[in-house]
């Protein structure tokens, strides 16, 4: 648990410094001086924790710049204060940094401060290769400074697509011969893991359903817990029916929405899940998730695992890992057994949303895209402003290399049926 600590020491969920970064940026934005301005950093590559918010501007007065930064609101310590930098410390506990550029310099200074350190080490390579120097001030041929408008005119400078912010680790993006298309909010139809006052939401089913129509969504898939929480209120087999009843009525009244009838089923330590399998037909979406026991070897939670992946009802696999960021680390899977699983029995697994876990880890979100498998964003909301949390999804989504074909919520509401009838 110590050395656990001394890993996440100085970290930050995503929403909270996403959050704080937005709005130092709006502010940056608005300054009568400043050119062009952008989030930077491991914010702006979609890490799953931050460390501190990073910005970029370009100016031609940048002393007046950072005299606005340094005095923004929140800002509780200013740590550093000069003409291309400064540092601060929000009351959040966020730290922020601000570099001030010629607007000449901003499209080298955004990638450089975007980082990942080891794509900047690949880019500064290709440079070298092609006779050219690359920094944070621009890119060079000798002494010869070469424009570059922005970033996607940088990268083919260096005879590179453009390489989206998610993809900048150095894990393979140099060898792309185009830019991915990678999958963006406007693409999601529907939101898949919702839950009520059923079990332990704060809104009700209809709350729910209004909120996420209201914000653009064509369905939501409702996940309460079943019967085995009793801690979150699980649904008994008799409430069950009784939000089904809800969900026919509510169906019936709205217009151009619907609400898919979903449960989050637990698995039991033995893999099987938490109904009978006639009470789990009646679902047009089953997520089983682990919620217990969490302290399994390798080999038995990938045994368990696997085994409730292979039910003919479960549609998908909720938090694969159990993980909860800054606070316990999940349980260790052997995750190509667990997605051959998944390929096999046609079950998708979920990229759940909630800042506090964003699991499937980004890293083997793009290993079960390459073994052929399906993934979900889930928000996995428990009130009407926890449809946010499908943002933080689609920045792991897009880590992953996820297109748009890759996920069940590009899919309209009949067609996710059919697919989860097909199983």
């Amino acid at each position: 648990g110590i050395a656990f600590a001394r890993r996440q020491s100085g970290l930050h969920l995503v929403d909270k410094a996403l959050g704080e970064g937005e709005r130092l940026l709006a502010l940056i934005e608005a300054h009568p001086k400043v050119q062009r301005a952008a989030l930077a950093g491991s914010l702006r590559r979609g890490k799953e924790l931050v460390k501190d918010i990073d910005l970029v501007a370009s100016s031609g007065a940048p002393k007046e710049v950072m005299d606005a930064f340094v005095h923004a609101d929140g800002v509780e310590t200013v740590t550093g204060h000069g003409e291309t930098k400064s540092s601060v410390v929000l009351a959040s506990g966020n730290a922020a940094d601000l570099r001030v550029v010629e607007d000449g310099q901003f499209a080298s200074a955004l990638c450089h401060f975007t980082g990942s350190k080891e794509h900047n080490v690949g880019l500064r390579q290709r440079a070298r290769e092609r006779g050219l120097k690359l920094n944070e001030y621009g890119l060079f041929r000798g002494e010869e400074h070469v424009p570059c408008a922005d970033e996607t005119t940088l990268y083919a400078a260096l005879d590179l697509p453009f390489i989206p912010p998610e993809l900048r680790e150095d894990r393979g993006e140099f060898d792309l011969t185009k830019t991915p298309r990678l999958v963006e909010m406007s693409d999601l139809k529907g939101l898949v893991h919702i839950h009520t006052t059923y079990s332990d939401g704060k809104a009700t089913l209809r709350e729910m359903a209004k909120g996420a129509q209201e914000r653009g969504y064509a369905y939501v898939a409702i996940a309460d817990h079943s019967q085995s929480a009793a801690y979150a209120h699980g649904l008994s087999p008799e409430r069950v029916a009784e939000q089904h009843a809800e969900i026919d009525a509510l169906n019936a009244e709205l217009k151009g929405f619907a609400i898919l009838k979903g449960i989050e089923s637990d698995i039991r330590s033995d893999g099987s899940l938490d109904y009978d399998d006639d009470v789990l037909a009646a679902f047009d979406v089953v997520i089983a998730s682990v919620h217990s026991k969490l302290d399994m070897s390798e080999a038995e939670a990938t045994k368990r695992i696997v085994k409730a992946v292979e039910h003919p009802c479960t549609t998908i696999l909720g938090h694969p890992t159990g993980r909860l960021l800054l606070a316990r680390s999940g349980y260790a899977l052997d995750f190509d057994k667990v997605f051959d699983a998944c390929r096999a029995n046609q079950t998708a697994v979920e990229i759940n949303a909630n800042p506090h876990r964003l699991d499937l880890d980004w890293r083997h979100v793009r290993r079960a895209k390459e073994k052929g498998v399906k993934l979900c964003i889930g928000p996995d909301a428990h009130d009407v402003n926890g449809i946010a949390h499908v943002r933080n999804g689609v920045a792991v989504a897009r880590k992953g290399w996820l297109e748009p074909s890759d996920l069940l919520n590009t899919l309209t509401a009949e067609e996710l049926r059919a697919w989860r009838r097909s199983k």
